[in-house]
């Protein structure tokens, strides 16, 4: 049982980027909200940043690929290519997207936004400081805030992460961090067995309008501190319509419903062995970190868990990733 307390040390794979969203006609949520025939930047903007909420990273990534894919055959407008290399990273497209942002910084050489993805993308890859480097050519083109987290996030991933951690704290004002560094503090804080200080840094984040991944951070530090009728109250609520909760909050809420003593609903547990199934029938690679968690700390299947460990190993090399697989590798 080993693995039910070492399920929530580790951060779940691809802590930034975001979850793959399965095409149009494979989602599993559904919109029926078509989306303008033309939408300015500011919508296009909006859009994004709504979709990384709960409940809506499948709903409309079909129709916004197919948005954007008409805009990149007919448009050099640097940000409509650097969009549609996100929706390629959401995809897990991860050289297709970064051949996106080469032409985007030919384009727009001191393009922020496109460097920040491509340091995401390259530290997801495991070239570490290749992404660092990434994040320091942006001394000069943006706050020494965004620079430097960027830069320590990268550099956590080497071996480095306390000394990454305490130099960001240093830099890093809690009243008027931005939500990217908040999330990478508490993302190293988690990495370095803290709990409690993931939790005191995401505490005045509102989780309906934060990115998955921000949510399954702070259920994991919530886990971590056995505070499991949080966890189970809070992301239920989330949406009125539970089918639409992406497969890293189903895993969170079945692990908390598993691990509360005395507990006789398998309520979470169920909606997520449906979604499990349906991801290997499909072959779903790229959800292979959430079906590797399953199989170690839902229905414990020591073969399968590795089988997916190595699958996820394939397409992602952070820290986390390493020590999943070591996990999954060390089951006895």
């Amino acid at each position: 049982m080993k693995y039910l307390i070492w399920s929530f040390i580790f951060v779940n794979t691809f802590a930034h980027a975001e979850p793959y969203i399965p095409n149009d006609n494979d989602v599993i949520a559904t919109s029926s909200t078509p989306l303008a025939a033309t939408l300015t930047l500011q919508e296009l903007a909006t859009l994004f940043e709504q979709t990384q909420y709960a409940g809506q990273t499948e709903s409309k990534q079909g129709l916004l690929k197919r948005y954007l894919e008409q805009q990149v055959n007919t448009s050099d407008d640097p940000e409509i290519l650097y969009y549609y290399a996100r929706v390629l990273q959401r995809e897990h497209q991860f050289d297709e997207a970064l051949a996106f942002l080469a032409r985007v910084k030919e384009l727009s050489p001191h393009h922020v936004n496109a460097a920040l993805l491509t340091a995401n993308i390259l530290m997801v890859q495991g070239k570490f400081d290749d992404a660092k480097s990434e994040c320091l050519n942006l001394i000069g083109h943006a706050s020494i805030e965004t620079v430097t987290t960027c830069s320590l996030d990268a550099q956590s991933q080497t071996g480095k992460l306390e000394e990454s951690f305490q130099a960001l704290k240093k830099i890093a004002r809690k009243e008027t961090m931005s939500l990217n560094t908040r999330h990478v503090l508490a993302e190293m804080a988690f990495r370095l067995n803290k709990p409690e200080q993931t939790i005191d840094y995401l505490a005045t984040v509102n989780l309906k309008n934060s990115p998955v991944s921000l949510v399954v951070l702070w259920a994991d530090a919530h886990l971590a501190m056995n505070n499991l009728d949080t966890v189970l109250s809070t992301l239920s609520a989330l949406l009125d319509d539970s089918a639409n909760l992406e497969d890293a909050i189903l895993l969170r809420l079945a692990q908390a419903e598993k691990n509360k003593v005395d507990n006789q609903s398998n309520k979470w547990r169920l909606k997520l062995k449906e979604r499990i199934i349906l991801r290997e029938l499909r072959q779903d690679l790229f959800h292979a970190s959430d079906l590797t968690w399953y199989y170690l700390t839902i229905e414990e299947n020591q073969s399968k868990a590795r089988y997916w460990a190595n699958i996820n190993w394939k397409h992602a090399k952070m820290d986390s990733d390493k020590q999943l697989l070591k996990l999954a590798n060390d089951i006895d």
